[in-house]
């Protein structure tokens, strides 16, 4: 599951879509303070395959993906949020 996830990430952060509608932060205390705000905890933290760092957070209901940019910003984007739901096991 977390290598799925790893991989839309790495996807979303290389897409056209993603340099639209971002929404930036400066620091990582600010990002972790907005996903607190939306009842969202720093579940996991990382680098893609390119080096891009990135913090996955996760509330009851919702998700949320902040990347960091090479100018030092903490983005996310429409893409990068939503809601979540119980998989179901195969």
């Amino acid at each position: 599951m977390m290598i799925r996830t790893l991989a839309l990430a790495a996807l979303l952060l290389t897409s056209p879509a993603a340099a639209q509608n971002v929404a930036c932060v400066p620091d990582t205390q600010a990002a972790d303070a907005a996903a607190t705000n939306a009842g969202e905890d720093l579940i996991w933290e990382g680098r893609t395959s390119t080096g891009s760092e990135i913090r996955f957070y996760l509330g009851k209901k919702t998700w949320s993906v902040f990347f960091r940019r090479a100018d030092g910003l903490w983005c996310t984007s429409p893409t990068m949020v939503g809601t979540t739901r119980k998989a179901e096991r195969v």
